[in-house]
């Protein structure tokens, strides 16, 4: 006669496995309020910082294009846009070596910043200096509203730009 088998108690009680998808639940709900708080941290952080980018890149065009200006006017000989914001009139110094007393010798160069309307408002640097077509740079790609120019002749020229 053969001994009575007994059953094996390998696996789980329901009690045990109830408890064990709760748990596994408020886990994985702990999981996705994190994930979710990181991902709307980062487009947060992603927004600030194209915000600060925007005035950084603006400064490093729109100062140099400013002092180099014989003229400033808001008419709009170089390139295509929406809105003039400025145009700089200059001359092209014929090499780097040249001294700022003899750059009108070199050609006439000018230089015209755009608000382009679109989808997102851009702000635009267009050079125009006689070699062919305007080369542009796009500065702020998302504009938060129109940059605005004041321009103050009282024996010198006081020349800024606001961008939002």
């Amino acid at each position: 006669m053969r001994p009575l088998e007994r059953r094996s108690e390998d696996g789980f009680t329901l009690p045990e496995l109830l408890v064990a998808i709760t748990i596994l639940g408020i886990i994985i709900v702990a999981i996705g309020a994190m994930i979710t708080t990181s991902f709307r941290t980062t487009t947060l952080v992603s927004a600030e910082l194209q915000g600060s980018r925007g005035p950084k890149v603006v400064s490093r065009y729109w100062i140099p294009d400013a002092e180099q200006a014989k003229t400033v006017d808001t008419s709009a000989p170089c390139g295509t846009g929406t809105t003039v914001v400025a145009t700089f009139h200059s001359d092209i110094a014929p090499s780097a070596f040249t001294s700022p007393t003899d750059i009108g010798d070199g050609g006439p160069r000018t230089i015209t910043w755009w608000e382009v309307a679109g989808p997102r408002d851009q702000l635009v640097r267009r050079v125009c200096d006689g070699s062919g077509a305007p080369k542009s740079l796009t500065v702020v790609s998302d504009l938060k509203g129109p940059p605005t120019l004041d321009v103050t002749v009282a024996g010198h020229y006081t020349i800024s730009v606001a961008v939002p």
